[in-house]
């Protein structure tokens, strides 16, 4: 959950623009507030999609495992950044994007940064790579090098209200059905986009328009499955609410039986979908 506040929307304006300063600063909020944040930047600007982040195309699902060669995370080892990690940073970063259309660096805990590292972050400052940012992360925006701060914009990141909390964990913990595995499945996916599908695939078995089924693709197994199993959660709550017989549930645990057993899962789901608009779809809220 990221603190959506005029600040970030203004950076992910600026970023679709193709306005982004080459150095930030992110403060505020915890640290995994703000990597997330640096996360959602580098799928903006890195997303093949027109209307970036899909959180679908090959170099979003990269970012969000973690494998995106133009994406690159320098942490403090011990109690410092060195010149040594400083320095096999600028190698990558004067060199052609591999894949990506920017190149995007998070300097975490920022004001760990040594001296010397910190110098040699001041020369790239000063003569920035093409379509580079790096993102500065701390808590403590004061202890980095002033010179450095100079030439950064800062990006304040609130902390969520108490309300914002509750209400991400609790869609969180029903999409999930209770399971902390699926629920970190679910969070890199994205929410959003887990319940953009949720909705497509009630609004189809409500209408019986099948034809609109080809929106849910394409879902790859490992999403499918992420997919199905937010379905169940909802499902259940639909059964429990008298909305639906608990024979949807039945046709959507054989269908999860039957990717876990290497069927196709597209054709899966679409025959689970012909099942539930026969079993009276139409009637759904």
């Amino acid at each position: 959950m990221i603190a959506m506040d005029s600040n970030f929307i203004i950076l992910k304006n600026a970023a679709l623009e193709n306005r982004l300063p080459h150095l930030l600063i992110f403060h505020g909020s915890g640290s995994l507030e703000r990597r997330k944040a640096f996360g959602e930047l580098a799928l903006i600007v890195n997303c093949k999609n027109e209307s970036p982040p899909c959180r679908q195309c090959s170099a979003c699902k990269k970012i969000l495992s973690g494998n995106h060669p133009d994406v690159n995370i320098v942490e403090p080892q011990k109690t410092s950044i060195g010149i040594e990690q400083i320095t096999a940073l600028q190698q990558k970063l004067y060199r052609k994007t591999f894949e990506g259309k920017y190149r995007v660096c998070l300097i975490d805990e920022a004001d760990k940064l040594s001296i010397a590292a910190a110098n040699a972050l001041l020369k790239i400052a000063e003569e920035p790579p093409e379509n580079t940012v790096i993102v500065f992360s701390t808590s403590n925006a004061e202890g980095i090098i002033a010179t450095l701060r100079s030439r950064a914009q800062t990006v304040y990141l609130p902390t969520p209200r108490q309300e914002e909390w509750e209400s991400a964990i609790r869609e969180l913990y029903d999409l999930s059905d209770g399971d902390p595995d699926m629920a970190r499945s679910i969070e890199q996916i994205g929410v959003t986009k887990i319940t953009e599908w949720l909705c497509l695939y009630l609004k189809i078995i409500k209408t019986g328009n099948f034809l609109e089924s080809f929106k849910l693709f394409p879902l790859e197994r490992e999403e499918s499955m992420v997919f199905l199993h937010a379905l169940t959660g909802k499902m259940k709550q639909m059964v429990i609410n008298d909305e639906l017989t608990a024979d949807y549930l039945a046709e959507l645990k054989k269908t999860m039986d039957l990717i876990r057993k290497q069927v196709n899962h597209r054709l899966a789901i679409e025959v689970m979908m012909l099942k539930h608009i026969r079993l009276g779809g139409t009637k759904i809220g």
